[in-house]
């Protein structure tokens, strides 16, 4: 490359105003090739990853990990290695972004020099400070971390940046280590922790076995670099940063540096206090809500607050379903076909048949959709998505039942555009499968209505006099007051029933 790059935050969906740093992949001053990862990116409902415009050298980091900022926000500058510092900055400097000034040195304590020292070296340099980090594994760690030298060739092994360069200096084979990252990718904090449970010490941090009580927080900690993460969670767990290693960009403490420390703390255990007879208080984790949790929350409290609620239930008999099914699943190859595929084929029958619950409401204009666009919830472990089922009534099973379980998986790994869950015309909730019999759902905005779905179960049916077992399946519709009224979501839970339990007239 020629040219200084600038890397902005990226707008993904319409929807989309600002988005929240989860994790760098490489720090200042590593090589990149184009289209490499750079830094994950938590949205309302999705992570996705930056990836490397131009081929180049990351030259500068402008954001913490854990910031919130908003679109077209400046995220790191790409440049040839050759490029001086001077015209680095100056582009900074006209991109509006303060250049981070080395802070000034803190004065050693008389009692502590040695600490005070460390701080100030860490401190003293612009660039990364790895230089804490030996080019081989403390004599210390030789025999504690065998266990996770051996192994076959790793270089195939998705790890970030930063991990592999640790774990060569470590000398640990990352076969061994499990990966939390984004794709299933080694992170720092994983080989870290691999390392501390192997009995290792994390290289460039004080051993506190080794030391005296560890300092309190906040104790003359504070000229020590550190990202806003980093104090604050070394604050909540009673970490000084002076007790810290500084691997971070510009010699700051990181939140992966506050990690190790309290992850060495862990395995030491300290002088138990003396008990003054007062009840333990009961331990507990307080975590901040994620930037998806913060959005569900919010449209789901605007849903109940702002859209009359009202429900509907009504019981569905679909032996006849499940015979299809199973004769279309033994029929054909290419089709793996569940009740929810027959179920979303069925509302979109339906929701031809009753316009007017397929809709959308601003609180001013009714939007009246021609084709069925399904919104199907899927559970994942930081909140709920709903990818869309375009022109479901235009579909058939095996097409539906494909496309469902393509967005469900692509939506679990994170990587949906926003095209294809923003929007719909109408949702279906299914909570059968954990064995839920039924449910209300909260209605999905700009939504009129949304279908909750429980577990089929074995109930008497008289039938012509006579008792039988049928497989009954429970639906509960939560519509909008505003602009549903009772007898038309009647009128369309009868049409879904008719579908359910007729499958055969919504085949032709």
């Amino acid at each position: 490359m020629s040219q200084i790059q600038k890397v902005s935050m990226p707008k993904w969906g319409m929807e989309m105003t600002e988005g929240v740093i989860a994790e760098w992949h490489v720090a200042e001053g590593d090589a990149v090739n184009a289209d490499d990862d750079l830094v994950d990116i938590e949205t309302s409902k999705i992570v996705n990853t930056v990836t490397a415009p131009v081929s180049g050298v990351l030259r500068r980091i402008l954001v913490e990990a854990g910031g919130e900022y908003p679109v077209g926000a400046a995220l790191c500058v790409l440049a040839d290695a050759e490029t001086p510092d001077a015209e680095i900055d100056a582009f900074v400097s006209s991109l509006g972004v303060a250049p981070t000034a080395a802070p000034e040195p803190a004065p050693a304590p008389a009692d502590d020099p040695a600490p005070a020292r460390e701080v100030t070296q860490a401190q003293a340099s612009s660039k990364p400070q790895l230089s804490s980090v030996p080019t081989a594994p403390a004599p210390a760690n030789s025999g504690a971390l065998q266990a996770l030298a051996g192994g076959d060739d790793d270089s195939a092994v998705a790890a970030t940046p930063v991990a592999r360069r640790l774990a060569a200096q470590y000398g640990v084979n990352l076969h061994n280590i499990s990966p939390t990252g984004r794709h299933e990718r080694v992170t720092k904090a994983d080989l870290e922790q691999a390392v501390v449970a192997a009995g290792g010490q994390v290289i460039g941090l004080p051993d506190p076995a080794a030391s005296d009580t560890p300092r309190a927080a906040g104790d003359g900690d504070a000229a020590v670099a550190a990202t806003p993460v980093a104090r604050r969670m070394a604050s909540e767990l009673n970490i000084n940063l002076l007790d810290c290693r500084a691997s971070g960009t510009r010699g700051r403490v990181c939140k992966a540096d506050v990690e190790a420390r309290a992850a060495l703390m862990a395995k030491t255990p300290a002088n138990q206090p003396v008990s003054n007879g007062e009840a333990e208080p009961a331990a507990f984790e307080e975590q901040p809500l994620s930037g998806m949790r913060k959005t569900i929350a919010a449209r789901l409290q605007s849903s109940k607050q702002t859209a009359p609620h009202f429900r509907v239930q009504v019981d569905a008999t679909i032996d006849q379903l499940l015979a299809l099914r199973k004769a279309l699943n033994a029929s054909r190859a290419d089709a793996k076909i569940s009740v929810n595929d027959f179920i979303i084929k069925a509302a979109a029958c339906a929701l031809t048949q009753v316009p007017a619950v397929n809709v959308q409401f601003d609180g001013e204009t009714v939007r009246q959709f021609t084709d069925a666009d399904i919104s199907v919830a899927v559970a994942l472990d930081e909140g709920l998505i709903t990818p869309i089922v375009r022109k479901a009534n235009r579909k058939g099973l095996v097409e539906i039942s494909n496309e469902v379980r393509d967005l469900a998986t692509r939506a679990k790994l994170g990587r949906l555009s926003a095209a294809e869950f923003q929007g719909g015309t109408f949702s279906i909730s299914n909570l059968g499968m954990f064995g839920v019999k039924q449910f209300d759902a909260i209605i999905n905005p700009p939504q009129g209505a949304i279908l909750a779905i429980g577990a089929a179960e074995q109930r008497p049916l008289l039938v012509d006099g006579e008792w039988q077992a049928a497989s009954v399946l429970t639906l509960s519709l939560s519509s909008d007051h505003r602009i549903i009224d009772g007898a038309l979501a009647a009128k369309f839970l009868a049409a879904l029933r008719g579908f359910l339990e007729q499958p055969g007239t919504m085949l032709g």
